[in-house]
């Protein structure tokens, strides 16, 4: 089947529905549920103003030294006084226990958060937006807003981070730092390492691994969709970022356009020229890019 309009959707379209899915909602669902958890993110990141707006990115700035230093203590020397071998591995379950809550447990979290977000009534949405449910869809959102509220049918979406309506469906959720070997904890390890250091740094490298969002592998599992939008004449970016962390899907995409052709709908938030700066990056023609506010769509 040849779909003429393929629907880019981020999360500003659950927001336009009145669907509290921010990060910022998330941090608030956090402190409440697990408050042990929010204060690691607190102690081992930079938070500031704008870090649960960039969380999926920020996760990236964990702050493994710190979480190194705090686990010194545990790091008693082998002839000293007080050693027994039950403490041989407390360095380690100590780095281990941060790296886990900050990683599967945060993310067991999200997925508790996102699979609970409540969706409006149809007949109570006060700004519906133009969704022909006979389009394609991308969707970053983890949920079933098109589905319920437009009724496009299920085998037109593509839910590429999972969807939080299969309960057997894994969310991805992650950072883009694709980390090099010269910056992996463990490439400071040598013969003279001590063996529970050296436990530590492969810990701490397993937390990047843990978080990273593994993009590349997901546009492969999913050749079959991106190679099916060949007969593409329109693009609508509906509540998406363009974070540069998803840049690697719109490059897949445009893989399968006629560039000279297809026409793109970019929608912002509040600054148009914020989102003409972004999306410039991709080359398109200025006459085939026009850029509106979501509630025009």
């Amino acid at each position: 089947m040849q779909f003429q309009r393929l629907d880019i959707i981020g999360n500003g379209f659950d927001r336009h529905h009145d669907i509290p899915s921010d990060y910022k909602d998330f941090a608030q669902y956090l402190k409440n549920t697990d408050r042990q958890i929010f204060a690691l993110v607190e102690e081992y990141f930079p938070v500031d103003e704008n870090f649960w707006w960039e969380f999926e990115t920020r996760l990236a700035d964990f702050d493994a030294d710190t979480v190194l230093d705090h686990a010194e203590q545990f790091l008693l020397p082998y002839g000293a006084e007080d050693w027994s071998d039950s403490g041989h591995h407390d360095y380690e379950y100590e780095i281990d226990q941060v790296v886990i809550a900050l990683s599967e447990k945060m993310r067991h979290h999200f997925a508790d958060w996102v699979r609970a977000l409540p969706m409006p009534n149809p007949a109570t949405v006060a700004k519906p937006l133009q969704v022909d449910p006979s389009a394609v869809f991308l969707n970053f959102n983890y949920t079933p807003t098109l589905q319920r509220l437009y009724g496009v049918p299920r085998a037109n979406i593509l839910h590429i981070h999972g969807c939080a309506s299969d309960p057997e469906a894994k969310l991805i959720l992650g950072h883009g730092w694709q980390r090099t070997p010269k910056e992996h904890f463990s490439r400071n390890v040598d013969e003279d390492t001590d063996t529970r250091v050296a436990g530590g740094y492969e810990i701490i490298d397993s937390y990047f691994e843990r978080t990273f969002k593994p993009t590349a592998k997901v546009i492969r599992d999913n050749q079959t969709f991106f190679m099916g939008l060949k007969g593409v004449q329109e693009v609508r970016v509906m509540g998406h970022s363009l974070a540069s962390v998803d840049e690697p899907y719109f490059r897949e995409i445009m893989k399968s356009l006629d560039l000279t052709e297809t026409h793109w709908r970019i929608s912002y938030r509040d600054d148009p020229n914020a989102a003409r700066e972004k999306f410039e990056r991709f080359g398109i023609a200025t006459n085939l890019v026009t850029y509106a506010p979501l509630a025009t769509f």
